[in-house]
């Protein structure tokens, strides 16, 4: 009978350092394709479209008797998110497929990590964002003749924008959900072997959208941990201002259709505008990883976040208590870009002051992003307000094709 713990450590690239490429280190440890040949092929691409996808667990408190690291998913990234790593799967699973142009759509770091990994693999991409958004990106990951970029002003027409420039010039759009899975998987792979080697956490603590990241991480503990060590009880935070995947977990009718977004500018983090991301087909996986962990889903705040970045622990400040961890966060005229990170954080610590978290137990907080600092001067190359004005957008026009055709 073969031992999957066994199979696991052996499937290890253990000459990739997981602070390098957690891609890299485990890419035989998560099955990409049922067919062997497939998935070693996917594999062997994977080793060409890694630029940096780095992983690492720093201590960072202890606060009111629970003790707090954090899962750094954000410092040693291409992207400074956890998106590099979607980026980097995507990259070779659209080389593997022969596609040679993408269409996707963003608040930011999916676009961003999307961008440059398809990007740097020679695959001509367009990506749709909201315009309110434009300053969260930098201009070395869209400066090339082969990236193209289309702001919409209203971002609840972002997707459906895309998905209709895709069709009418049937162009790929990506990532494909199970990408999106596979790529969350790679970082259960790291939890697993942490786990393995030492106590586990009580409770993992992430901020989330569709919550792709905990259901593949959940994947592999589930697996991994069955009759090692009790899985930690997950707990997904979101911002008051658009909590549909909260709103559904509470039972309210309307988070079917969920609230619209008409401004990013009013969110607490610009990148997480999407009002509906239960139509991944996420939802029911996350509403039973909460009942097969004893999780809950909570938010937080713009006043709970203003007033969590005012206290002070350890005689300093949240900010620079990260910093002292070497984990900086990143800003442009005093104001924070990326606050996705500090949100799971601020809300493990509600947690902890609620009681939900007690005194004794051991806390992951998952900090999937918050030390980019884009330089904010990108300039789109077209700008529409509504999916009504796809046609407007003449694919022959681009950049690209100007320069392959004059």
């Amino acid at each position: 009978m073969s031992d999957p713990i066994s199979e696991f450590l052996a499937a290890i690239d253990h000459e990739v350092a997981a602070t390098d490429s957690v891609v890299r280190r485990y890419r035989h440890a998560v099955r990409f394709e049922p067919e062997a040949e497939s998935n070693e092929r996917i594999e062997s691409l994977l080793e060409t479209t890694s630029l940096r996808e780095g992983l690492r667990i720093v201590p960072l408190m202890n606060y009111e008797g629970v003790s707090i690291d954090v899962l750094d998913e954000s410092s040693m990234m291409a992207t400074r998110t956890l998106k590099s790593i979607d980026g980097c799967i995507a990259a070779a699973r659209c080389l593997d497929a022969g596609i040679e142009r993408c269409v996707f759509e963003s608040g930011g770091n999916t676009g961003s990590a999307l961008t440059l990994y398809a990007g740097s693999a020679g695959l001509e991409t367009y990506l749709f964002l909201p315009v309110e958004n434009l300053d969260l990106l930098d201009t070395e990951v869209f400066g090339h003749l082969h990236t193209h970029l289309i702001t919409v002003g209203d971002p609840g027409q972002v997707k459906p924008s895309a998905h209709a420039f895709a069709e009418r010039h049937a162009i790929e759009r990506i990532p494909k959900p199970g990408w999106r899975h596979q790529a969350s998987r790679l970082i259960g792979c790291f939890l697993l072997e942490h786990a393995l080697k030492q106590p586990f956490y009580d409770c993992m603590v992430q901020s989330i959208s569709a919550a792709f990241g905990p259901i593949g991480i959940y994947h592999v503990l589930d697996r991994g941990l069955a009759s090692h060590t009790p899985r930690p009880r997950f707990i997904g935070i979101q911002q008051a201002a658009n909590c549909p995947m909260y709103r559904a977990w509470r039972g309210e009718k309307e988070a079917a259709d969920g609230q619209p977004v008409r401004s990013t500018r009013k969110l607490l983090t610009r990148v997480m505008y999407d009002n509906a991301p239960q139509t991944y087909g996420t939802f029911e996986a996350l509403r039973q990883l909460l009942i097969d962990t004893g999780g809950h889903l909570d938010t937080l705040d713009h006043d709970e976040f203003s007033a969590g970045l005012g206290r002070q622990f350890e005689a300093v400040d949240l900010v620079d208590l990260l910093a002292n961890a070497d984990i900086h966060i990143g800003k442009r005229d005093g104001e924070i870009l990326e606050k996705a990170g500090l949100i799971a954080l601020l809300g493990a610590l509600k947690q902890i002051d609620s009681g939900r978290i007690q005194p004794g137990e051991r806390v992951l907080v998952c900090f999937t992003g918050g030390t980019g600092r884009p330089d904010g001067r990108v300039v789109a190359d077209h700008h529409i307000e509504t999916a009504d004005q796809i046609a407007e957008i003449h694919v022959h026009n681009s950049r690209y094709l100007e320069s392959q055709h004059g």
